[in-house]
């Protein structure tokens, strides 16, 4: 008989359930920013969205070209 995944006492995390709890971890955090409304003010002469955009286009590509790595080095094995 298989050990129920819900008991954690017996299983180690896996994977998912970290990520999910990061994820977790980093949207409360960003909420509670949200919520004290720091007065913070950017420096004028940028294009924040666009900066941003950006930035989250070259991670992806980062990303995407690291994964794609690591698959093409395992195939060869």
């Amino acid at each position: 008989m298989r050990p129920s995944p819900l008991n954690k006492a017996k299983n180690k995390d896996c994977k998912v359930c970290r990520r999910i709890r990061q994820f977790l971890i980093l949207a409360a955090a960003l909420l509670v920013l949200m919520w004290a409304q720091p007065g913070w003010r950017l420096p004028p002469g940028f294009d924040y969205t666009t900066l941003v955009g950006d930035l989250f286009l070259w991670a992806f590509l980062a990303l995407f070209a690291f994964k794609a790595w690591q698959h093409y080095k395992d195939r060869d094995r």
